[in-house]
């Protein structure tokens, strides 16, 4: 990769880090992705799900239907008329063998009508591999990191699971650029 797309993803993944995504109106995407079932073992009463690799887990802390806006998240905004806010959280707890950035930009909801609703997403406790160099830092997510993801979807509908997306990398070059990076995702099933 070029320098210059190097710094692109870094100050897009810190941008979404602090300030979020625009979420895509109540009418959702088109339906074409596949919801793959999670493992959803818990653990301590919390679903815990894993990667396919097994690198990373993520836990679901909370699950809530809601017609207000998140505190944690920018701005302020309303549901559309006839649709409510699902409000998920969930949070980052075993990293192993790799590092992994918190893109989120192919994230979905998949509900019970058969749409798949994209998602606004702020992460909270990632990590900055050079504090002292925000332009040149790389961004990554570590134990204890949480989520938190929004989608607008019809009162009529039911959540059923969440396609979380994540960038994928073995590690960080010499200008904190991520080497081998490969977007993935972990299925959450909701209970």
């Amino acid at each position: 990769m070029k320098k210059a797309q190097i710094l692109a993803i870094t100050l897009l993944a810190v941008l979404v880090l602090l300030v979020g995504r625009g979420a895509v109106a109540c009418g959702g995407g088109n339906g074409d992705e596949e919801a793959l079932p999670g493992n959803g073992e818990e653990t301590a009463g919390q679903p815990h799900f894993t990667s396919a690799d097994g690198r990373f887990e993520f836990v679901l802390n909370s699950l809530e239907r809601t017609k207000e806006w998140p505190a944690v998240m920018f701005g302020d905004r309303v549901p559309e008329g006839g649709c409510d806010f699902v409000v998920i959280e969930v949070e980052v707890v075993r990293v192993e063998d790799g590092h992994i950035s918190g893109s989120g930009e192919d994230s979905i909801v998949a509900a019970d009508n058969g749409i798949d609703y994209q998602v606004t997403l702020a992460w909270q406790g990632a990590q900055l591999t050079d504090p002292e160099d925000l332009a040149n830092s790389g961004v990554e997510l570590v134990v204890g990191s949480t989520a938190t993801i929004v989608a607008e979807i019809p009162e009529d509908a039911q959540p059923l699971s969440l396609r979380l997306t994540y960038l994928f990398f073995e590690s960080w070059g010499e200008s904190w650029e991520p080497l081998g990076d490969e977007e993935r995702y972990i299925d959450i099933i909701f209970p």
